[in-house]
């Protein structure tokens, strides 16, 4: 359910990770490490 929700955060603002942790209440570190955790890579 996690993964579903921040996958859908950074779809709808293009990756942009500042946008989306604030979005979800998150910091930036926070972030990348649910991402990490639940295996969302970043765009290449």
């Amino acid at each position: 359910m996690a993964a579903m929700l921040i996958k859908e955060a950074l779809l709808r603002h293009r990756w942009n990770k500042t946008r989306v942790a604030a979005e979800l209440g998150l910091s930036r570190a926070g972030l990348r490490q649910k991402m990490q955790r639940f295996g969302l890579e970043a765009r290449t």
